[in-house]
């Protein structure tokens, strides 16, 4: 029997989410911010300043579907073929493009290229170990959505003060085992979200959540761009310019946070139906993170294929970065595609994948 339909306002978030990883790391990995002049700031700061935003989206939407299939009622959630699904699409991906790097005469340095070959243990892609890591910890997760709608929302409100309070104050950022606390919240978060939530809050209009989206990404990206513009002659800029960045990359503190809330209950309000060619669009997304991100291989990527030193202190460098994004977006997504319809089927129609994925389900109880 069929699957059902993707929904296409969901998927389209992802697509563009995705989209807008990509274009923050052309501008920050490619310096194109760095190197803006001053009439061309203000959109490179638009268009590059919102990965951490998209990747807190990116992390609400997986949690939103995770969440569904672990509701009180829903059958035991068993996450070994997940699991190795995804350490086979990262694997895929990071290490051909590590040996594509190394051929091509880059210096990634040892630590970065064994992290090609391990796709969990080596943490090439901080996201998808995190991300591996809460699957495992959900068929245990899972029993707290059962709680009593008031000791759940207890739960959440402690998590939420131990981990987004904390990290407005002070300066709380990457790392594994704070982006796994952080994914383990944001699936708790939802499910108190879709379980208890006051019922106003899970009606708000959608142009209300959009709006409240695009003025708090707006609160933070302008004061980023005056900073920037005054660094040199304002006594305050360097502390604006700090506070700014923070809050744009830390997916924990309450401004990046609210900002993805506000633009996820936007998608979540809208109903597109099922649109083939949005899903289509959005089904490489992941793929796409993964070959833009491998160590080895982003600086390769924007300084010697994208080749944007040559875009430095240049009028037309917003409209070729769109350009560009589309593009790195499309070539990885035709492979990926072919790898989808060619590869996976093979890998996870093996006995050797059934295997893993009950060693996983007995990990974890399932």
């Amino acid at each position: 029997m069929p699957g059902k339909p993707r929904q296409s306002s969901f998927e389209l978030l992802r697509l563009l989410s995705m989209l807008a990883i990509v274009a923050g790391h052309l501008f920050t990995e490619g310096h194109l911010i760095a190197h803006a002049t001053p009439g061309t700031l203000l959109p490179c700061l638009l268009l590059g300043s919102g990965a951490r935003i998209a990747t807190n989206l990116f992390v609400l939407l997986g949690c939103w579907f995770l969440v569904g299939s672990t509701l009180p009622g829903a059958p035991d959630f068993a996450p070994g073929r997940r699991w190795w699904r995804l350490h086979f699409t990262v694997l895929c991906w990071a290490a051909p493009l590590t040996v594509v790097a190394l051929a091509t005469g880059a210096h990634p340095g040892l630590k970065d290229t064994l992290r090609g070959f391990l796709p969990f243990v080596g943490r090439p892609l901080w996201f998808a170990s995190a991300w591996m890591s809460l699957l495992l910890l959900v068929p245990f997760l899972r029993h707290a959505l059962a709680l009593p709608a008031r000791r759940l929302g207890a739960l959440v409100a402690v998590g939420g003060l131990l981990l987004v309070f904390n990290s407005t104050l002070a300066d709380f950022r990457e790392g594994y085992l704070t982006d796994t606390f952080w994914f383990v919240w944001a699936y708790l978060f939802l499910g108190w979200f879709r379980l208890c939530a006051p019922a106003r809050l899970r009606r708000v209009p959608a142009a209300a959540a959009l709006a409240a989206g695009l003025a708090l990404y707006a609160a933070l990206v302008l004061p980023e761009w005056w900073a920037r513009a005054h660094i040199a002659s304002h006594p305050a800029a360097p502390a604006v310019h700090a506070l700014a960045q923070r809050f744009l990359d830390d997916l924990k503190s309450a401004p990046n946070f609210l900002c993805a809330f506000a633009l996820f209950l936007f998608f979540a309000r809208i109903d597109l139906g099922s649109v083939r060619w949005i899903n289509a669009a959005a089904r490489p997304a992941f793929a796409v993170y993964v070959a833009h991100q491998t160590p080895a291989f982003w600086p390769v990527l924007w300084p010697r294929i994208v080749r944007t030193p040559e875009w430095w202190g240049q009028a037309w460098t917003p409209l070729a970065a769109i350009g560009a994004t589309v593009a790195v977006y499309a070539a990885v997504a035709l492979v990926e595609t072919a790898r989808l319809r060619l590869l996976e089927p093979r890998w996870t129609r093996t006995r050797a994948f059934a295997a893993l994925a009950r060693a996983v389900d007995r990990l974890c109880g399932a």
